[in-house]
């Protein structure tokens, strides 16, 4: 560049733009033309249909915006400066890029033929936040593939080069060791994601594989923000084992279809497989599972109308079969028939369902055992048992809050209310009871307490019994 460019104003304002733009490249064979590229990352993630498909991608940052600057010789006092704008691929609609180009001559104008780059292109960068103001941006499917990776891509870039507190350690780490939850966007390092969702999974407490930070699943006025598990897909992104997430999976759905009463399993005593069910399909690959699977899960868990007109607690009806007859057994393909649950016998042939002597012995006693030793869920008659700690029960597949000792459904914003109360005799101020775990010093109340007051008088009437044998004798 010689003396006299370096002298022309043209040159100082290029220089002077590119001192507070680096990424500003003025052309080695003319000092008065430039090229700069302009970051598109829209405050909220801009709609893209692509046709004819009419598939929808939400992208949070779009290809740059390629500035082509040309200062002609009588610029800045004579003539506005020449501007070209293009995006690679061609994603800006060409109305709104000619738009962008026409804005450099009108503040030109208002400027009164002053030098006006910077003010232009900070007013670029201004509406690039809102995406030239458009509201949705119909594009080619052949674009997709490349603008959807880009944005995932720069989003990447752009994450690994900041600095964040992990809500759990507490410690500052770079991005490039961090995650970013996709429902919430709370932001933790990955070795604090992987410890405990690792241990979780492996201690079969799938249903606390959610979000760690204290702000999500929180009351906000009237409504609850939901509380959901993170997909398989997800999990393999933090990134965790893959023989981990397909246990997490394979629990998850274990879990919905124990708690859904329509679903019946094999009845050969070798193979006890699962129907076939479009409502939980088995699993072949865990990659492909994203969000809507963990929506399916918290919506098969989740109670509804818990309260019937009279203010009592609805119990799911367990011998409700809203299905046809035949099912099919997922692990060995055996068809057979959800009443009686032999082989299939077709629809024209009348079927009475099992009754209890029908059972295995094993099967017998599994649940002479689960009826002596554990409470059933006041909603969903769940099975659960109590190792240590408090009376006040959380049932582990729907939720529900309810007295160990009685089986009472209790209210979820005050379930201690339940012991304090000196109308309930059986349970009043017995809230400890048990806490160590030795329930067989423990009074129940409800279905338990029954069954543990006709097994002390049986086992006083064979005491008896023995005690009269052994004086006659």
């Amino acid at each position: 560049m010689g003396d006299a460019e370096l002298d022309d104003e043209r040159a100082e304002e290029l220089n002077t733009l590119q001192s507070i733009y680096p990424e500003l490249v003025i052309d080695a064979d003319d000092a008065f033309a430039a090229t700069l590229d302009l970051l598109v990352a829209p405050a909220k993630p801009l709609p893209v249909v692509f046709e004819p498909e009419q598939d929808t991608e939400r992208l949070s940052y779009l290809p740059s915006l390629h500035i082509h600057i040309a200062l002609p010789p009588t610029y800045p006092a004579e003539t506005a400066p020449s501007i070209r704008v293009t995006t690679t691929p061609p994603w800006l609609p060409s109305n709104t890029a000619q738009k962008l180009v026409d804005e450099a001559a009108a503040t030109w104008d208002e400027y009164g033929g002053g030098m006006i780059l910077f003010s232009y292109i900070s007013s670029l960068q201004e509406q690039a936040e809102t995406a030239f103001g458009l509201e949705e941006l119909k594009l080619a499917s052949d674009m997709r593939q490349e603008l959807v990776a880009y944005s995932k891509r720069l989003k990447r870039e752009l994450f690994d080069k900041e600095t964040f507190d992990c809500e759990v350690c507490l410690e500052p780490k770079k991005g490039s060791a961090c995650y970013r939850m996709e429902r919430c966007s709370h932001v933790f390092c990955v070795a604090c994601l992987q410890d405990y969702y690792k241990n979780c999974i492996q201690e079969g407490h799938v249903n606390n594989v959610k979000c760690m930070s204290t702000e999500c699943g929180k009351s906000g006025g009237s409504k609850r923000k939901k509380d959901k598990l993170l997909s398989p897909k997800e999990l393999l992104q933090i990134p965790l084992a893959r023989e981990t997430v397909e246990r997490f999976a394979k629990m998850k759905r274990k879990k919905q279809m124990e708690s859904d009463p329509n679903i019946v399993y094999c009845p050969r005593s070798w193979c006890q497989g699962a129907m076939r069910s479009d409502k939980y399909p088995k699993i072949t690959d865990v990659a492909q599972m994203d969000e809507s699977d963990s929506e399916a899960e918290s919506e098969a868990t989740a109670p509804q109308n818990r309260s019937d007109e009279d203010g009592g607690v609805k119990k799911r009806s367990l011998g409700a079969r809203g299905m046809d007859r035949l099912a099919v057994c997922e692990d060995c393909n055996l068809a057979f028939c959800v009443v009686c649950l032999a082989s299939w016998h077709g629809d024209f042939v009348r079927c009475e369902p099992r009754d209890k002597t029908q059972l295995t012995e094993e099967d017998q006693a599994s649940l002479e055992y689960i009826l002596k030793s554990t409470s059933p869920c006041a909603y969903c008659s769940a099975p659960c048992v109590k190792s240590y700690g408090c009376n006040h029960m959380s049932c582990p597949i729907c939720q529900t809050h309810f007295c160990y000792l009685c089986g009472a459904w209790l209210n979820p914003d005050h379930p201690y209310a339940h012991y304090n109360d000196p109308k309930n005799k059986h349970c009043f101020q017995r809230l400890m009871d048990g806490a160590e775990g030795e329930e067989n010093a423990v009074q129940f109340g409800g279905r338990r307490g029954a069954e543990q007051v006709a097994e002390f008088w049986e086992q006083e009437a064979l005491r008896l019994q023995i005690q009269i044998n052994e004086e006659t004798t």
